[in-house]
């Protein structure tokens, strides 16, 4: 790990813990994570979303806390939102907030009766577009090659998680770089995207190292 990547690493976590004691925050002992939300487009999203919620339970059962599958998390979430009959607009195609918010907090209800969940953790993958100079790509951490002395902008890859608490508190938030899409006019396959174990770990870490610190020295 570089110097910088290591001091980066520790503000983060300094600050988190100065955070939740000036929220007097209960430590975190249970865990539910959702099913990792994806961009459109992917040909087979399975096996995508099952590995990154395996490598983020991993992470976090490390940490010594107790996680609650994704397929719980997701479960619940499918069932309210059905409930509702979906939250977006057959009209306009926009979300309605009063239904979204009943699903979030219906959710977020049910995981702290059924499971005892102090937290809520919700991954998602996004395209994020990423200015390069100099044959380098910078963004969340992450860095990536585009050719020799080469400029611009190219669409990327990143791992985004939020966690709240069970009133709907956010108390972390992290970014992981995962991997540019394109080079030139050259564009990554997508059933690609993912094949490099390396750089998901990298993302994984970068999004969540400073939250997993925190949780192994919760009283």
């Amino acid at each position: 790990m570089s110097r910088c990547r290591v001091r980066l690493t520790c503000l983060a976590f300094t600050l988190a813990v100065a955070l939740a004691a000036a929220r007097g925050a209960a430590p975190i002992k249970t865990i539910a994570l959702s099913p990792t939300r994806l961009p459109d487009g992917l040909d087979n999203p399975e096996p995508v979303r099952d590995l990154f919620d395996s490598l983020l339970a991993g992470e976090l059962a490390h940490a010594g806390v107790t996680v609650i599958p994704s397929t719980e998390a997701g479960a619940i979430w499918k069932r309210l939102a059905d409930s509702v009959h979906g939250f977006y607009s057959a009209i306009t195609g926009e979300r309605v907030e009063a239904k979204y918010r009943a699903v979030m907090d219906g959710t977020r209800r049910e995981l702290a009766d059924r499971f005892h969940a102090d937290a809520w953790l919700r991954p998602r993958i996004e395209v994020v577009p990423v200015d390069f100079q100099d044959g380098k790509a910078r963004w969340d951490g992450a860095s990536e090659g585009m050719g020799r002395g080469s400029s611009g902008t190219a669409p990327a890859l990143s791992l985004v998680v939020s966690v709240s608490d069970m009133s709907g508190t956010e108390i972390y938030s992290g970014r992981g770089g995962i991997r540019v899409l394109s080079k030139g006019s050259k564009n990554i396959s997508r059933d690609k995207f993912f094949e490099d174990s390396k750089r998901n770990l990298q993302a994984l870490h970068l999004a969540i190292d400073s939250l997993a610190a925190r949780l192994r020295v919760s009283p």
